[in-house]
């Protein structure tokens, strides 16, 4: 049992667990940092969901948020008590996904056919946490995406490509990125992701991450 403080991560995997990416957040942090697996080696350690949390990531998966596994709820009931305690929540990809289902949105397809993978850029509004707004390139691999705003959401980020690309709650501390920010050169060759240097995307994608987990201190 961790006495200390610490930041949970969350990766709803099914395939290939975001070792790497949890490696690179575990450094960056200045506080234990503890990785669950849930969809592939059960929900046993999401048991250490306490006060002692200080913030929640939920990465990305092949899964659907409406495939309503018992796992995916799981994560869902943690979100919701920690949002309502204070506690920051932050979900990436899947994990926006299911903000946005969790909360009272709607979740569907964008387009027709497979995924798409690849570079875009997004436009960051002005917040309080991530401060002046911004632009820059991220990686992306998915289908779905939010299709319905959750109440008490607005949209903090847009590209050409996907209309609602970030979300911030305007009543609780819980943000989530359709994007990966996390993604590391690893996500990329474990995804096949058809992009040839993304080390612009991964300077970009690492600063936003590491502002919600430094804002944690």
């Amino acid at each position: 049992m961790i006495s200390k403080k610490h930041l949970m991560v969350i990766d709803p995997a099914v395939v290939e667990p975001a070792i790497e990416s949890y490696n690179r957040i575990a450094t960056i942090a200045p506080f234990p940092v503890t990785y669950h697996l849930p969809a592939l080696y059960g929900t046993g350690s999401l048991g250490m969901y306490n006060d002692n949390v200080r913030g929640i990531i939920v990465l990305g998966s092949a899964a659907s948020v409406n495939d309503d596994h018992k796992w995916q709820q799981n994560i869902s009931d943690i979100m919701v008590d920690a949002s309502s305690k204070g506690i920051p929540v932050l979900g990436l990809c899947y994990g926006h996904q299911l903000i946005g289902h969790t909360y009272g949105g709607k979740v569907g397809p964008l387009w027709s056919g497979e995924k798409k993978q690849g570079k875009r850029v997004i436009h960051l509004a002005q917040s309080k946490l991530w401060g002046e707004s911004c632009s820059g390139p991220l990686l992306y691999s998915h289908q779905d995406g939010i299709t319905t705003l959750p109440p008490d959401f607005d949209i903090i980020a847009s590209s050409d490509m996907v209309s609602v690309d970030a979300i911030a709650s305007t009543t609780e501390p819980v943000w989530g990125f359709q994007t990966h920010p996390e993604a590391t050169q690893a996500f990329v060759d474990n995804h096949g992701i058809p992009v040839g240097d993304a080390r612009d995307s991964f300077k970009f994608g690492h600063r936003l991450l590491d502002t919600f987990i430094l804002s944690l201190k």
